[in-house]
């Protein structure tokens, strides 16, 4: 086996065990090859932040990428005589496992409302021949006594409290609230996709990234990546690299305004590399 082993960096713990393993075997075929991840990024006609999010186990590649990916290493290698470190069904096997273990994970988040025990239900039962007591929404308020002044209430803590749990993928992954228009638009993508009608996805991905207004451009890749369109965020953020300066320098600013960085970073990189 050729190619040049690389120093990787550590990947986080928090990462499931499956998503670990199929970032190794990536890295380990990567290192098969003498090209750099832009060149091979380039080829397989993705962002170099792409591709580095895949090597360092923060995203997980659909199979077409992941493919192009692959075939780009293995002509190299082979061209030398070599061999790649996993085969393309090894790749996907190992990713196949992963996609199951997130799924797994995001189902068990979701905590189930509790049923009230009855003892509690024996508690808040009006008794016979008392009237049933008024439910009071609201904050608990604790009464605080303030020196030299008149005893008042303010609002306490709430009894509890539920933390949202995030997603997986860091900024770029949001949960917008989907516009009427935008939530149309992903129907009519999910049709052409279903009929295979590839050419009007993309055409119609491609419009979009022209028309879009810098400060809607960051809702449109946060929707479009919240509903698993990772092809399509990827031609958002290619074409709209491609458009005038003035337009491609107000989408990365709003991007950075909305926090999504590795976006900004991708139209940047695609920017600089068509110059």
């Amino acid at each position: 086996m050729t190619g040049r082993t690389q120093r990787w960096k550590e990947i986080p713990s928090e990462r499931s065990s499956e998503l670990r393993e199929f970032a190794i075997a990536l890295r380990a075929v990567k290192d098969s090859t003498d090209l750099t991840q832009q060149q091979i990024a380039e080829a397989a006609g993705m962002a170099p932040n792409t591709f580095s999010g895949y090597l360092n186990g923060s995203r997980l590649p659909e199979d077409e990428p992941l493919t192009r990916i692959w075939k780009v290493i293995s002509e190299d290698v082979r061209q030398k005589g070599a061999s790649e470190a996993h085969t393309l069904d090894e790749l996907r096997t190992l990713r196949e496992q992963a996609v199951r273990c997130a799924a797994c994970t995001r189902r068990g988040s979701v905590a189930l409302p509790e049923k009230p025990s009855p003892a509690a239900a024996d508690v808040d039962a009006p008794t016979k021949g008392q009237p049933a007591s008024r439910i009071v929404h609201g904050r608990a308020r604790r009464r605080v006594r303030l020196h030299g002044s008149r005893r008042r209430m303010i609002p306490g803590p709430p009894p509890h409290t539920e933390v949202p749990v995030p997603l997986q993928e860091g900024d770029r992954h949001l949960t917008p609230n989907v516009s009427d228009v935008l939530a149309a638009e992903l129907r009519t993508l999910r049709r052409h996709q279903a009929a295979g009608r590839t050419r009007d996805t993309h055409m119609m991905v491609w419009g979009k990234a022209r028309s879009t207004t810098p400060g809607e451009f960051p809702e449109t890749v946060a929707v479009y990546r919240a509903a698993g369109l990772e092809e399509e965020v990827e031609t958002l953020l290619r074409t709209a690299a491609e458009r005038d300066v003035h337009a491609v320098l107000n989408i990365v600013a709003a991007l950075h305004d909305r926090h999504q960085y590795e976006d900004a970073q991708a139209i940047l990189a695609a920017a600089r590399t068509d110059t």
